[in-house]
Parts: structure tokens; sequence; C-alpha cells
């Protein structure tokens, strides 16, 4: 009971985490219809650039499908035989309140059920009202098929709509927020479209991400009815891989690395190669346990500072790393140690401050706890949770 606590523990300190580094993520998507035929346009951007594109061939029934997404093979978006095509996107925080009685799931299970069992977003539909969502509060997915139809999913909301265009990014349709991409997306395709992959790469060349810690790491655009993939790498628009599905699927399953696939992008190399070494480090650093453990820690920082990657991406990993060893692999000197580095690379931010304090107070470090709490708490005055736990050290002490 013990161990499944700290599991639940850490599952919704690090879907909080996902949610609130997610927010800063941009992943946009455009479809427009015309004359029988649908374009789906989609920009993948993140910081993790070890990204995936795979095949798993139908069975039994079920469809064959193209997923991308990271190394992690986790789908980000996709499409199947049939020309259904779907993506997620971070959003703000929404309940999913509909859960009673509803069949449990998990995210993963639920996406590959609908692309393998799904056709029409109608369907989509019909499948999804039966299972309990809520581990997409922070998420809305879009689903669009070959006759151009399309299903939002929103918090309780499943919307099947069937406009020629629409745009999506990380911005609910009805929120008042602004999004740049939103804004310059839908004024193009307002202004007149068409239905070929070369207006569509257009326009997601057009509202691609060149930010330090977020880039446009590929982009597809998919032929819904041609049932045809146009892969891109690291914003560059001119040399896409072309993928028949239909013919693809004829093969065995197989998984393929896309950076492998496009060796000429200098720059996707760069940053491939760079990320990869400090994510290494990182990880080391949590694994170490020699003697030159503080040797490598300044190691650690100094090529996070010098990097030409902005910090926050390995702030994202480093947090995610010393979670683990703070509640699953009760580690507590790993853990800190990882919280302290976040904390030298944000030293304004309260909510390192915060996690660094969760970990002297599990470790019993009542006096270094209470000190973080006090910094985070003078960094924001109305940190509730830091008030609480100042108040419950000095009980303790």
């Amino acid at each position: 009971m013990i161990k499944l606590f700290k599991q639940i523990t850490f599952s919704l300190l690090f879907g909080l985490l996902l949610f609130n580094l997610n927010s800063a993520f941009a992943c946009s998507m455009i479809k427009v219809t015309k004359n029988g035929k649908t374009i789906v346009g989609n920009n993948e951007d993140q910081m993790n650039p070890n990204s995936r594109i795979w095949f798993e061939k139908g069975s039994f029934g079920k469809y064959g499908v193209a997923y991308v997404g990271f190394d992690n093979l986790y789908p980000q978006g996709g499409m199947n035989e049939v020309g259904l095509v779907f993506d997620g996107f971070t959003q703000s925080y929404r309940i999913v309140a509909d859960t009673l009685g509803k069949i449990k799931i998990s995210a993963l299970d639920l996406e590959k059920k609908i692309m393998q069992e799904c056709g029409t977003v109608e369907e989509v539909k019909i499948l999804i009202e039966k299972y309990n969502i809520d581990f997409w509060v922070g998420a809305v997915m879009r689903y669009i098929d070959k006759t151009g139809k399309y299903l939002y999913v929103d918090g309780d909301s499943l919307v099947i709509g069937n406009e020629d265009i629409f745009t999506q990014t990380n911005k609910r349709p009805y929120e008042s927020k602004e999004c740049w991409r939103y804004n310059k997306a839908t004024s193009i395709l307002k202004n007149g479209f068409e239905t070929s992959v070369n207006y569509a790469k257009s326009i997601m060349d057009s509202i691609h991400m060149d930010e330090k810690a977020v880039k446009t790491l590929y982009s597809t655009i998919y032929d819904l009815n041609e049932g045809k993939i146009y892969l891109y790498y690291f914003s560059d628009f001119s040399t896409p891989i072309i993928y028949d599905l239909e013919y693809e699927l004829k093969k065995d399953d197989r998984v393929l690395n896309i950076p492998e696939l496009f060796p000429d992008n200098v720059f996707g190399k760069k940053y491939l190669d760079e990320y990869n070494k400090i994510l290494k480090m990182i990880l080391d650093l949590g694994s170490s346990s020699d003697t030159n453990k503080m040797e490598r820690y300044q190691n650690l920082k100094k090529s996070i500072f010098n990097s030409f990657i902005d910090n926050y991406p390995f702030f994202y990993k480093i947090f995610h790393t010393a979670q683990y060893y703070l509640y699953e692999e009760i580690n507590y000197e790993r853990a800190i140690l990882l919280l302290k580095l976040n904390v030298e690379i944000y030293p304004n931010y309260y909510k390192a401050f915060d996690d660094i304090g969760e970990a002297f107070f599990a470790d019993k470090q009542y006096q270094l706890a209470l000190k973080n709490y006090q910094r985070s708490l003078e960094l924001y005055p109305n940190n509730s949770k830091a008030k609480s736990k100042i108040e419950e050290i000095i009980k303790l002490m």
C-alpha cells in the first residue's frame, strides 16, 4: 500500500509538472477540405530531438497505423490506413467530470484502440464515450477523417464538426489568450485555401517555431485520400520524405529514427548531439555514487550554462529524474543533488525551492527544508504550499 501511494503521488506530481512545463510547448495543426479532398498539416514543436516515425501493421480486423513521436514511442500523432488522422495539443487545465461508470484505460491504450478500430470521427466519438478520459485534463485532441469531418475532444465536450478549414494550436478556440501561430494560420486560410501539399507546407513553414527552448522538430503533411505522409525535419520544408501508407504497411512493423533519415540537416544534428550529451550527464549524475560526484555535478552545470540550447529542456529532465529518486527508487541524496542544480539554473523560480524543500523534508533535514520553503515564500508571497509546510516544519522542530 505504501508503494502504491508513492506511485500515485509521483504520478500526480509528474502529471502536474508536465501540465506546467508543456504549457510552453507549441504544436500546430491545420485542416483543409475542398472538392472531396482533405489535407492536414502538423508541426511538432518540443524540446526532445529524439524523434521517431513507426509503422504497425493491422491484424485480426484492426487497421494498420503510422505514428510519429519520440523515443518513448508514445504516439504524438499519426494516420491509419483508412485515412483517420489525430494529434494532441497541450492546453490549460480543464476538468473531466464525466467519469462515473466509465471504463478505466490508459491514454496510450485508448489512442491505439481508436486508431486500430475507427475509420470515421463518428466511430471515434462512440468509442471515446465509453471510457474515462481524465488523463486529458491538460490537453485537447483532434481527429479528422478523409471526408473532412473532425472530432474535437475538450474536457467532457466531444464535438463533431464539418467546416472546410480549422486551425488548432495550444489555445482553446473559446479562450481569449493570444497565439500568434493560431492568428497567422487562420488569417491565411480565411484569405483562400487549396487542398495541396504545397499549400499546407507553406502554412506550416510560416508558423514553425525557432526559439532556444522550443523548436519545430518535425512536421507532417497528411494526404488523407491518397494515404500519403510527407515528413519534414527541423523546419526544412524543402526535402520531405514521402511515405505511401498502403505500401509501408505491407512491410514488417518497424521504428525509424527521424534524425537518421535527414543526415544533411546540419543544425538538427548539432542540436541532437548537444541535447543527448547533456542528457547523458544528467542521468549519470543521478545514478552515480562514486567519489567524483561533485566533479560530475560541476561539469554538468558548466555544460548546461554553456550550451547553445536553452536551460529549460534540461530543467525539465533534471526534475523528472529527481522525482524518480524521490518517489520511486528512494534515494534522497541523488534527488537533492539534482534539485540543487535546478535551483542553480533558475534561482528566482519559487517552485524550484519548493521542490528541493520537499526533498529535504522527506529526508528529515528539517532545517534545510525550512530554509528553502522560506526562500520560495520570499519569491512568491502567495505560495500557500510553502506557508503550510513552514508551519508543519516549525511544529516538528
